[in-house]
């Protein structure tokens, strides 16, 4: 028995076989081509629900292990992090010391993202947000659900290419030291557009506060623009009210007629 070092395939030689008269169905192969074969059947015929988990789990590792029992490993990957679910939540490092290859890691991410945006809702529905009377329509609708107190707020409206909302959450503002943390973020919902909304404590707005916010809001335009990222407004939220530093094209502090 010899075996093709390129394709992985068992050769038998004839001279160990019986004659045709006597032989069941000849196998062309040994290397679990029938057992995938029978897997995907099941899929087909019967469903995602006639698999168990470590079976589900072993057709994903066909596709970056393509010769090759993957029965066994995918038993011990659900041994190992209980259960599928617990799999594909791992932390990549994670993933790494337990010997998965780089691109069944990719596979994961891209098994992720593809179940992110199926239960996603559908786009359409989403908030339009091209307007400052759309962004500030859904403020109004939307308000801040947390307590402002002395908190220095920043709400982050990520939006698509469409300008339609994917995410809406908020952060300590801590300044141009909160850019790396939004770009980030951003970069996790492929966000291509964002809207910052910074919800002041109190009344007063000093001229320090308004150096500051420019300051932030200039840096975070800049930043972001390698990351094919667009910033379309900076808005303050003060005494009740909301204002614009991007009004108009160009940074200046004035109220919303």
């Amino acid at each position: 028995m010899t075996v093709n070092e390129r394709s992985g395939i068992y050769k038998v030689s004839n001279s160990f076989l019986p004659s045709v008269s006597k032989r069941s169905k000849q196998f062309t192969t040994l290397n679990g081509a029938g057992h995938r074969g029978r897997m995907r059947a099941r899929l087909l015929q019967k469903g995602g629900e006639s698999l168990q988990e470590y079976e589900l789990l072993e057709m994903l590792l066909y596709l970056t292990i393509p010769r090759k029992d993957t029965k066994p490993l995918a038993k011990h990957l659900i041994n190992s992090f209980g259960s599928l679910d617990g799999l594909l939540s791992a932390e990549d490092k994670i993933l790494t010391k337990a010997n998965i290859s780089q691109e069944f890691i990719e596979l994961i991410h891209l098994l992720k993202q593809t179940t992110e945006r199926l239960v996603a809702p559908d786009s359409y529905n989403r908030p339009y947000m091209k307007h400052w009377k759309d962004v500030i329509v859904y403020l109004n609708e939307y308000p801040l659900k947390c307590e402002i107190n002395n908190k220095k707020i920043l709400r982050l409206l990520f939006l698509n290419n469409q300008q339609r909302l994917i995410c809406d959450e908020y952060i300590v503002h801590h300044g141009v030291n909160s850019i790396s943390l939004i770009i980030q973020k951003a970069l996790k919902l492929y966000a291509m557009n964002l809207i910052t909304i910074h919800y002041v404590s109190g009344n007063e707005f000093s001229a320090e506060m308004r150096k500051n916010e420019a300051k932030f809001a200039l840096t975070l335009q800049s930043s972001t623009r390698h990351f094919d990222l667009n910033v379309g407004d900076h808005i303050i939220y003060l005494d009740s009210q909301y204002f614009s530093l991007f009004k108009n094209k160009k940074l200046s502090f004035e109220k919303e007629n």
